[in-house]
C-alpha cells in the first residue's frame, strides 16, 4: 500500500504547516481545559480520576463530590476535549503519513508499509476517546449505569496505548528517514 492510498486528509495532514496547525490546535485545546480540570479536582477528584472509574459506585461519588461547579467544569472538559482530539488524532496521522512518504522515498518498504498501517492509530485513539466523551457525558447526564463507567476506562487505555505507539513510531520514523527529506537526498533520487 502506498501513502497514496491512505485517506487524502491524513496526505493533507503530512503537510509541515498542517502539522503545525494541528500541532497548534491540540496545544490550544489542551490548554483551554485547564481551568476546567482544575476545578474538578479542587471540588474533589480529577478528570483522570473521573475517566477511569470503571465502577458505578466510584462514578457517582465523584459526580457528587463535584457538586454543581464540578460537574459543568467537565461539561466544558468535554466541550473542549473535541478539537483536542481531532488534533491530535490528525497530528499522529499526518506525521505516519509523512514518514511512509519519506520511506517511499527512499525505499524502505517495510518502514513505509508499517507507516500506513499505523497512521491510522491516531483517528483510532481519538475515536476511542470520542467513546469515552460520550460515556462520560452520558453518567454526567444521570445514565450512571454499566457499561458507561466501563467504557470510558477502557475508551482511555485504549487511546493513551494508541497515541503512544503512534507517535513514538512517527518519532523514531521521521529519525529514520531524516536523509529522504532533504532537498538534495530527493533530487539525487531522481
Amino acid at each position: 500500500m502506498k501513502p497514496s492510498h491512505l485517506p487524502r486528509l491524513f496526505v493533507l495532514a503530512a503537510r509541515k504547516r498542517s502539522l503545525g496547525a494541528l500541532a497548534g490546535l491540540t496545544l490550544l485545546a489542551g490548554a483551554a481545559m485547564l481551568p476546567a480540570m482544575r476545578t474538578m479536582a479542587d471540588h474533589g477528584a480529577s478528570l483522570l480520576a473521573f475517566e477511569s472509574a470503571g465502577s458505578v459506585a466510584r462514578s457517582q461519588e465523584i459526580v457528587s463530590e463535584w457538586g454543581a461547579a464540578g460537574k459543568d467544569a467537565m461539561w466544558w472538559q468535554l466541550a473542549l476535549d473535541i478539537p483536542f482530539l481531532i488534533g491530535y488524532g490528525l497530528f499522529a496521522a499526518g506525521a505516519c503519513t509523512a514518514v511512509a512518504a519519506r520511506a517511499q522515498r527512499s525505499g524502505r518498504q517495510r518502514l513505509r508499509r508499517a507507516a500506513t498501517i499505523i497512521a491510522w492509530f491516531g483517528p483510532l485513539a481519538a475515536g476511542a476517546d470520542l467513546l469515552q466523551n460520550v460515556s462520560l457525558a452520558l453518567i454526567l447526564a444521570g445514565h450512571e449505569a454499566q457499561p458507561w463507567p466501563r467504557i470510558s476506562a477502557l475508551g482511555g487505555y485504549l487511546t493513551n496505548i494508541l497515541m503512544a505507539i503512534g507517535l513514538a513510531f512517527a518519532l523514531c520514523g521521521a529519525i529514520a528517514t531524516r536523509r529522504a527529506a532533504s532537498p538534495s537526498t530527493a533530487e539525487s533520487a531522481r
